[in-house]
């Protein structure tokens, strides 16, 4: 049997379903679903007036433990308040190797680890069919663009409680990664790391892919946000009880955040998160039309492309050999002034993160020179770069630590086929 604290931390999650009106003077409310009592009381003590969050309107309620409550409870409030955005927040387990307790994963996809077929010890992960229109589910659901990239801008000036460590006084990082759903508390060190390697997990909990489910069911924009309140390991208890109080804070912290970034980019320009439609048919922002030709040309160029070539490694051994190295990029956007933000997948030595970088890009004429400056990708390190684009090929220079080097290569177009999220499905 599980203890309490453990029934607690599985069932601390908070579904924020987002609604803003389009062209009209009535605002619908934002839901705030969670079965943790504690973390509904830090965003409910938030509110300015009744019901309202950064000049959003709300309803706060909660779900209960599991999938079933968290889908039963998004239906209920999906169909009443119809809503056009959903943010599901709480505390989760962590499960990257790379990630301390503390550190947030803002889901780019999450997936049912308990959903499937089961052989001798190994599950097979499949999808489901929407019971509405008979299509098949993603296993993977992913994540809504739009929010993402909201997300992704306020990562520069947010402001998270440091945490007490026996290491010492630490500030939690903030990563996008995949999270993953199952009926069952994880406490354990051998199943931390088969969800790690077999599903490439960053986290995990028991809410966050049924109302993914739900959402993408009602083709509702959702986007899942977990703090790491324990590492899900055999200490998963003991790690809870000291730092799920932070770890709800500064998940909370990074709602409010986003609920006024949305707040902002809705008073410049209505209807900022396209819906999955929308999303799937361009890789390029609704805001495209303030570009310049160069820079139209720049998010196109690197929009939906995969990096692939070699670096080199001065002040060490074998210096001349090439190193190979593949960079994933789903999209970009530009923010304001010189600055971009790149949704990348970074592939190098065993290593897999995804992540969102907020970069900055200078102009020689027409060719764009992006500028890393002590960057920190989690798991690689820190790392400074200036990197040219230019006729479908890339060229720069490298630093990190000691080492330095040489990096160039090509950019392919990624196919529709390596981008279909269906052909995961059995």
């Amino acid at each position: 049997m599980r203890t309490v604290p453990h029934i607690a931390r599985i069932g601390s999650a908070v579904l924020l379903l987002l609604v803003l009106a389009v062209g009209a003077a009535h605002t619908s409310p934002v839901a705030l679903l969670g079965a943790f009592d504690e973390e509904v009381e830090i965003l409910e003590g938030q509110l300015v007036n009744p019901g309202t969050l950064n000049e959003q309107n709300v309803v706060i309620a909660r779900t209960g433990v599991g999938k079933v409550n968290a889908a039963m409870t998004a239906t209920l409030v999906i169909e009443h308040f119809r809503p056009n955005r959903v943010i599901f927040t709480g505390v989760a387990g962590g499960l990257n190797p790379d990630l301390q307790i503390g550190d947030i994963v803002i889901a780019q996809t999450t997936a049912q680890h308990d959903l499937g077929r089961l052989e001798s010890a190994e599950i097979e992960n499949m999808g489901t069919k929407n019971p509405i229109n008979g299509k098949r589910n993603p296993v993977f659901f992913p994540a809504d663009p739009g929010l993402l990239q909201i997300a992704a801008t306020v990562l520069a000036d947010i402001k998270l409680s440091p945490l007490q460590t026996p290491q010492g006084q630490r500030h939690p990082r903030i990563i996008t990664g995949t999270v993953v759903t199952g009926d069952v508390f994880v406490a354990s060190d051998a199943k931390k790391t088969d969800l790690h390697k077999n599903l490439g997990a960053d986290a995990v909990e028991m809410e966050g892919a049924a109302v993914a489910q739900i959402c993408w069911q009602h083709n509702v924009p959702c986007l899942v946000i977990r703090s790491l309140s324990d590492n899900a390991g055999a200490n998963a208890s003991e790690d809870f009880k000291k730092y799920y109080k932070i770890a709800a804070r500064n998940s909370a912290a990074l709602v409010t955040r986003i609920i006024s970034q949305l707040h902002s980019e809705q008073s410049m320009q209505p209807n900022t998160t396209m819906n999955r439609e929308q999303t799937q048919d361009s890789p390029v922002s609704p805001k495209q039309s303030a570009l310049t030709p160069n820079e139209q040309q720049f998010q196109e160029t690197l929009s939906g492309v995969t990096l692939v070539g070699h670096f080199t490694i001065t002040g060490g051994e074998d210096s001349d050999t090439l190193r190979e190295e593949k960079y994933t990029i789903t999209k970009i956007t530009k923010l304001s002034d010189d600055y971009w933000l790149f949704f990348a997948r970074v592939q190098y030595g065993g290593r897999d993160v995804t992540v969102p970088l907020k970069l900055e890009v200078k102009w020689a004429d027409d060719t764009p020179i992006i500028t890393l400056t002590d960057l920190e990708l989690p798991g690689l390190g820190t790392y400074t770069a200036r990197v040219i684009i230019y006729r479908g090929q890339y060229a720069g220079t490298w630093s990190g630590g000691k080492y330095g080097g040489h990096l160039f290569g090509a950019i392919t177009k990624n196919t529709p086929e390596s981008d279909d999220i269906d052909s995961q499905q059995d």
